[in-house]
This record gives C-alpha cells, sequence and structure tokens, in this order.
C-alpha cells in the first residue's frame, strides 16, 4: 500500500463499484467476486486493510490512475464535494492570512446553512429561523484536508443512496407505447442542500456580477426562486471583502450514488471586485417579501399517461413545500411533457409556477402551469412565451 494514503472503508468500496457499473456474483464465504468488462477484482466481506488495499489497485489499474487518485474517489463515493478555492493576483499556494483563512471557513458555512435552509423554503431573508432538518445537514457535514494550488478547502456533505429505480419500468421511447407510469427516487435532502448552494452561486453570477449592474425586483425574484437568500450573500460578500483574496471559487464534485444535475454548472467563480453588487444584492434580498407559495421548484420523480388520445401528460415534482417533503402533479401539453421527460434523464430540478388545486387524499395539482423550466436556464418574465 501506498505511504500516507487513507484507506476508505469496505462500504465505500462496495458503494463505489455498485455505482461504476461492476456486477457482484454471488458471495462466497470469504468474498464477493466483482466483474467489469474483461476485469475481476475479489472483494472480502469483512474490513481488511491489506485486501481493500489490493482491490483499489486492482481497480486504479482497470481504470488507468494513479492509486491515491482512486482511493480519493472510492473514499468520497458517497459525499458531494464542494471545493472552495480562495485565489489572488499571486496565487496563494501553500498559506493564506489565519484571519483571511478564520473568515473563509465561518462565511462558507453560514452561506451552506443559508442554502440548507433556502433549499427547504424558498425565503429571501431567513432573519434567524434557519431549518432544523437543514441544519442537521450541516452538523453531519464535514471539512477535507485544504490543498495546495491556491487555498483550496473541500466541505464534504454525505449523500445517501435512493432506492434503485425497477429496471423494468418503461421508457418514453418504448417501441410499443409510451409508459403508463414511470416512477423515480426522490432527489435526497442532502443533493438538494448542494444543488441550491451551486446554483446560487451561478444565480449571483449570472443575474448580478455579470450584468454589473444593482439587481432589479425581477432579478431579485429569480435569486429568491433558485435559493439566494440576504444570508447567502452577506456571507459571500464577508469572503470578497478580505484584502487577500483576489477572486473566490466552487468547484463541485457530485456522488454517484445519486443521479448528478448533468447541467449545473461544476465551477463558478466571483471577482472580489463583485462585491459591492454582492452587497447591494443582499440589501435588496433584506427588501424583498417572500415568493409565492404558488411557486415551488424540485427535481421530476413521476411520469402519467394513461389515455393514448389525451393531449396531456402528467408528472409529479418531489419539492419542499412548508417547510416539509411533498409531491405536486403537474399537467402539461404532450410536447412539454416529452420535455420534462429529457430535463429528467439530464438530471435537470425544474420551477413550476401556478395554482395548486388540492384534491380530497390527492397531492395537490397544478391544472395549468403559468412558468415550467429547467431551474438553471435564465429567463424573466418579459423574455416568456404565453403558456
Amino acid at each position: 500500500m501506498p505511504n500516507a494514503v487513507a484507506l476508505p472503508t469496505l462500504a465505500d468500496l462496495l458503494s463505489y463499484l455498485r455505482t461504476h457499473d461492476w456486477s457482484a456474483s454471488p458471495p462466497g464465504p470469504g468474498g464477493t467476486l466483482w466483474s467489469k468488462g474483461d476485469a475481476r477484482v475479489g472483494v472480502p466481506n469483512e474490513p481488511d486493510d491489506v485486501l481493500i488495499s489490493s482491490v483499489l489497485s486492482r481497480i486504479a489499474r482497470v481504470e488507468q490512475r494513479e492509486f491515491q487518485v482512486t482511493a480519493d474517489a472510492v473514499r468520497n463515493v458517497r459525499f458531494d464535494v464542494t471545493h472552495l478555492r480562495a485565489a489572488n493576483d499571486y496565487r496563494i499556494s501553500d498559506k493564506i492570512p489565519l484571519g483571511t483563512a478564520t473568515k473563509l471557513i465561518s462565511s462558507a458555512r453560514m452561506m451552506l446553512r443559508a442554502t440548507a435552509t433556502t433549499a427547504r423554503w424558498e425565503r429571501a431573508q431567513i432573519a434567524g429561523s434557519y431549518s432544523r432538518f437543514g441544519d442537521e445537514v450541516i452538523r453531519k457535514s464535514y471539512m477535507g484536508h485544504t490543498e495546495r494550488g491556491s487555498f483550496i478547502i473541500p466541505v464534504l456533505v454525505p449523500i445517501p443512496e435512493p432506492e434503485q429505480p425497477d429496471s423494468r419500468q418503461p421508457t418514453l421511447y418504448d417501441d410499443h407505447a409510451e409508459p403508463v407510469l414511470h416512477t423515480a427516487a426522490p432527489e435526497p435532502f442532502e443533493r438538494r442542500v448542494v444543488r441550491t448552494f451551486a446554483q446560487s452561486m451561478q444565480a449571483v453570477r449570472d443575474l448580478v456580477v455579470d450584468p454589473g449592474l444593482r439587481p432589479n425586483p425581477d432579478q431579485i425574484h429569480e435569486l429568491v426562486y433558485r435559493g439566494v437568500s440576504r444570508e447567502f450573500c452577506s456571507a459571500l460578500a464577508s469572503i470578497l471583502n478580505e484584502s487577500a483574496i483576489g477572486e473566490f471559487e466552487t468547484i463541485v464534485a457530485w456522488s454517484p450514488v445519486a443521479p448528478a444535475p448533468e447541467t449545473m454548472p461544476r465551477q463558478v467563480s466571483i471577482s472580489a471586485e463583485a462585491v459591492d453588487l454582492v452587497v447591494s444584492a443582499a440589501e435588496g434580498l433584506r427588501q424583498q417579501r417572500s415568493p409565492s407559495k404558488q411557486t415551488f421548484s424540485g427535481t421530476i420523480i413521476q411520469f402519467r399517461h394513461e389515455n393514448r388520445d389525451d393531449p396531456f401528460g402528467e408528472i409529479a415534482v418531489s419539492t419542499m413545500r412548508r417547510g416539509r417533503q411533498s409531491e405536486v402533479r403537474v399537467r402539461l401539453p404532450l410536447d412539454t411533457y416529452r420535455a420534462a421527460w429529457d430535463w429528467h434523464n439530464a438530471g435537470r430540478a425544474v420551477l413550476v409556477e401556478g395554482i395548486i388545486r388540492k384534491s380530497p387524499g390527492k397531492s395537490g395539482i397544478v391544472d395549468t402551469p403559468v412558468r415550467f423550466q429547467p431551474l438553471d436556464e435564465l429567463m424573466f418574465p418579459d423574455q416568456m412565451a404565453p403558456s
């Protein structure tokens, strides 16, 4: 085993093999044979550092990667890892002022805590009313060792493995018929927290930093819909205001145990020169009222189209309503319904706006959405086509 390499647990190793297309044979008394193409590797039933190291070496050869890289990938397989990078004109390499490092860590935690609350219920200003459920996600998160090549802090959020979908379910493109019913596991809340963090960084850059102007009311609304809060912007501004930091960047590595949002940008950087704009966004969010409760976002978890002659299909969106996990059905024209299937396959969260009608014993339904689009698309009200 190479020196100074932290080994993953046996559970991490099994999760990695499952999520990277390795197939398991029936287990034997000492372990299980896993295969991928022509490659074979035996995994012990009980933890054993020597045997786990041997398995990692075999996987590294199959994947044509260094042992260290493979060990890190396996060890972090059940974490969404957000790399927080602070840089300046001289490229911080191996040290940073202690006060700046302290501010970076505390402010980054505040940003993540804010999104752990807005992931549960979008709001312009949290004002101390943080979600206890969201705080539990923060409590279970970790900070990895800093990395060289500027000052990089990995933040690790554990992602639970969702139930695997039934492989026998129909797909939209079956030869015989469109699916009567297709379901998928809801997005784990922990993944929703990290996704909200990533889309909040992207929203601040797209709606505040790149335009270079104080955000208008429509842009403030968009920020809230994407999970941005006053507290998030204030914490970000606190980082950018440090004299030793010229740029703040986040890079997300999604855990493979849950479907990754393919179109969500992995890397977002914001220059310290934008600090005044970020402060102005925080002020605008402080003055903004909470968004309508008829606007919500989440991932698509179900498709239903029972009658071939029906020009509408129905989807279900897994979302947070009044701070609780819930499902809301949305009725869509078939063209939009088919587009929604592609968004679902790409792991794209959607934004829905419309009146939610309640039915006894059933989840709410939006019969005629005023707005239905991928959350990562940038659209303003005056750019939207009529429904």
